[in-house]
Order: structure tokens, then C-alpha cells, then sequence
């Protein structure tokens, strides 16, 4: 998938998710008077019958958030299982897992009328929420870890690799920067200080690309190609602060995946149990509550 393709995908998944963000938010709005009730008051509401969890609309929003969670977890098997590039990129498929997962949760709370009344609806919602709170945080710590153009994990010397290249083209349009690809640091100890070292790195990437932006801008001799000039400047700065945290980044990945997907099997576990005793299934009929 060529650059403008994966801009595309990322594009079409932010647009997306945009417009189910504002679409439930209206359906939320909509149905306010009814969410805002007591729960003792709502069965002498109208519109009981269609916004319960098991009301004509609130069966359909459950429907849609189990069925965009399932379409999210396949994110998994692409990444881990899969890895034909017909399927496109990882990073398209990390964008459509974003979408499906946050907009998912919101269907989900739909269909709970934001009440949460058995304990297995609890569960089930509050591991849906840990879930989506560990991706959030897991999509930061994603964009942190050194990849490919097509999403894949770069190894140490492919990193060393590409900073080399980008110090060569940046040299040869005349702009001067420090290469100093010195050893990555080790990890801290934490997964508190890694993410205060990271938000840390952040501020100071942000300071340093500033800096040599204003340099080209003054520069005569560089401001008329500073088009083409500060895109790889970015991109340099960026990749030596990627090297300075090479080993602190993998690690927290690592950490942060086994985590997220644990907790990923059991909200589907939870929600399965939650599924099967709404509609009482296992030998006591068919019927919704």
C-alpha cells in the first residue's frame, strides 16, 4: 500500500469514526429524557419499550457495539497470524481496530441506557472500558514504537539503518544536523516513568524540530526548499528520539500487549456469559428479558 493510500485509509477511519461519535451522540440526545430518569421511572416511559436493553432499539445498538468488538479483535489475528500484504497495512488495519473499538463502546452503552442493573452487565461494561482505556493509551505508546511504512516493528540496525539515510539526504540538500545516533537508553523500571519519559521526549522533539524549522526559514540559501527540506527534518528528529528509546518503547509495547489482549479475552468471554443470560439460553427458553 503506497503512501497516499495508507492517508486515504486513515483518512476514510477518522471520517468514519466522526460520523459515529456525532451519530450516537445524537441518538443519546434523542433518548435523553428517558436516559435521565430514575430507573424505577423509566418502565412508565413510552419510550421504555424501544430504549431498554432488551427494547426494539436497545437490542439492535447491543447487536451493533458486540458485532463492531468482534470485526476490532480481528486486528489481533491480522497482526499476529496473518501477515499477507494483500490485507493491506497494519497501520490500516491499527486505524479500522481504533474505529470499530471506540465506536463499539458507545453502542454499548446505548444498549445499557447507561445503567448498569445485574452484575454481569457490570462486568461486562467495565471490562469493555478497561479494554478501550488500554488501547487509547495503547495507540499513543503504537506511535511512539519505531515501523516500517507498512507498520511493521523495526529492528535495532534497520532504525540506526534509516537515521543514517536521513542525516545522508538531509547533508546533500546542505542542511547541517547533528547525527549523534549514540546507544538506546535502557528502560526505566516503571510503567509510570516510561510514559512520563515518553510525554517528556515528546516536549523536546517538538522543541527541537522548532528549532531547525526556524533555522531553514532564515536560511537564504534553504528557505526556498524548505518544502521538501523540513518533512525529512521531522522525520529525523523524530527517529533519533524513536533510537534514544528504542529499548523502553519495545518493552512497553510488549507489557502493554500482553495486557490489552488478556483483558480483550475476557471482556468476549464476560460478553458472551452476558449474551447468553439475557436471552436465557442453556435450558431455559428463548425469551428476552
Amino acid at each position: 500500500m503506497s503512501a497516499p493510500e495508507r492517508r486515504a485509509a486513515s483518512a476514510v477511519f477518522t471520517a468514519l469514526g466522526s460520523l459515529c461519535g456525532a451519530g450516537t451522540a445524537a441518538l443519546a440526545w434523542t433518548g435523553r429524557y428517558y436516559y435521565l430518569l430514575p430507573a424505577a421511572q423509566r418502565p412508565l416511559s413510552e419510550l421504555h419499550a424501544r430504549l431498554r436493553p432488551s427494547g426494539s432499539l436497545g437490542l439492535i445498538y447491543g447487536i451493533i457495539g458486540l458485532t463492531l468488538i468482534i470485526l476490532n479483535l480481528s486486528y489481533l489475528v491480522r497482526s499476529s497470524l496473518l501477515h499477507w500484504d494483500w490485507l493491506g497495512s497494519l497501520r490500516s488495519w491499527m486505524s479500522m481496530h481504533v474505529f470499530t473499538g471506540i465506536t463499539g463502546a458507545l453502542f454499548v452503552l446505548l444498549h445499557s441506557a447507561f445503567l448498569l442493573r445485574n452484575p454481569m452487565a457490570a462486568l461486562a461494561a467495565i471490562s469493555l472500558f478497561i479494554v478501550v482505556g488500554s488501547g487509547i493509551m495503547g495507540r499513543y505508546i503504537y506511535t511512539h514504537v519505531p515501523r516500517s511504512l507498512q507498520g511493521r516493528e523495526l529492528e535495532l540496525g534497520e532504525l540506526e539503518k534509516a537515521i543514517k539515510e536521513l542525516h545522508g539526504e538531509l547533508t546533500r540538500k546542505g542542511m547541517e544536523v547533528a547525527e549523534e545516533t549514540g546507544e538506546a537508553a535502557a528502560p526505566h523500571k516503571t510503567v509510570l516513568a516510561a510514559l512520563t519519559a515518553m510525554i517528556s521526549s515528546d516536549r523536546e522533539e517538538k522543541l527541537e524540530f522548532e528549532e531547525l524549522r526556524l533555522a531553514v526559514l532564515a536560511s537564504p540559501q534553504l528557505a526556498a526548499s524548505a518544502a521538501g527540506l523540513l518533512p525529512l527534518a521531522r522525520r529525523f528528529v523524530r527517529e533519533k528520539h524513536w533510537l534514544a528509546s528504542y529499548n523502553e518503547l519495545r518493552e512497553l509495547m510488549r507489557s502493554w500487549r500482553v495486557f490489552h489482549r488478556w483483558f480483550s479475552i475476557m471482556m468476549i468471554i464476560v460478553a458472551v456469559l452476558h449474551v447468553l443470560v439475557a436471552t436465557n439460553l442453556g435450558g431455559l427458553g428463548l425469551s428476552l428479558p
